[in-house]
């Protein structure tokens, strides 16, 4: 049963699964379950990829034996009818345009995430700037770890936009600012890491050369002065 939606997606010229996946619109993991049990695929998903790959929903599912030859559409047709040579060529085409495709789509990637990633650095350097205010003299600021350093600005997202809607939002307006705070959380977690250096846990930043911001669980026990 598992075999049908495969052989038919490679019957329409999709080797990678993912491929498939991606240019219909499908998430990777879900596709990938399809294939392995397709007698659990939704109703309108099955007559989606019967449409698709020109079959029946039967087929799709497993509940008839699939005809590849009959589901193949005219380009995959037109691939079938080359010289070996004229395949070969065809396969270097696509190759080369898949990897264009594909830097495009990473271009298009970074603009998306690059105003997340300013915000993540704004909002950053504004929690850190408090922090500091309210420390006093000799005091250390610091964080146990890199979990908590994480969980620290997520909470002050959260209370920024609490603080920012005010008494009398509505459930629309909190969805909104959530969904900015998850996307803004994923660019914290592409540009911060930490490492060891001589001893010291050190987490830093690639959000616009920020500043490293560096903890100590050990000196912040030593001194009672660290804040998260």
């Amino acid at each position: 049963m598992a075999s049908n939606l495969l052989e038919l997606r490679r019957a329409a010229g999709f080797r990678n699964a993912n491929d498939f996946a991606e240019a219909h619109g499908i998430p990777s993991s879900t596709y990938a379950r399809y294939e392995s049990n397709p007698d659990k695929i939704p109703m309108e998903r099955a007559w989606q990829l019967a449409d698709i790959l020109g079959t029946t929903i039967d087929a799709i599912v497993g509940r008839e034996t699939p005809d590849p030859a009959g589901a193949r559409g005219e380009v995959q047709l037109e691939y079938d009818g080359l010289t070996p040579e004229g395949r070969a060529l065809a396969d270097e085409l696509r190759e080369f345009v898949l990897m264009k495709d594909e830097r495009i789509r990473a271009r298009k990637r970074r603009e998306e995430e690059r105003p997340f990633e300013a915000l993540c650095y704004q909002y950053e350097q504004q929690m850190l700037s408090q922090m500091r205010e309210g420390a006093g003299f000799g005091e250390l600021v610091a964080f146990e770890s890199a979990d908590a350093a994480r969980s620290a600005f997520e909470s002050f997202l959260q209370e920024q936009a609490a603080r920012k809607r005010g008494r009398f939002s509505t459930k629309l307006q909190e969805l909104n600012d959530n969904a900015t705070i998850k996307k803004i959380m994923a660019a914290y977690d592409r540009t911060h890491g930490e490492y060891d250096f001589e001893g010291m846990h050190v987490l830093w930043s690639t959000v616009d050369l920020g500043a490293a911001l560096e903890y100590d669980s050990s000196a912040s026990r030593r001194d009672g002065g660290a804040k998260a």
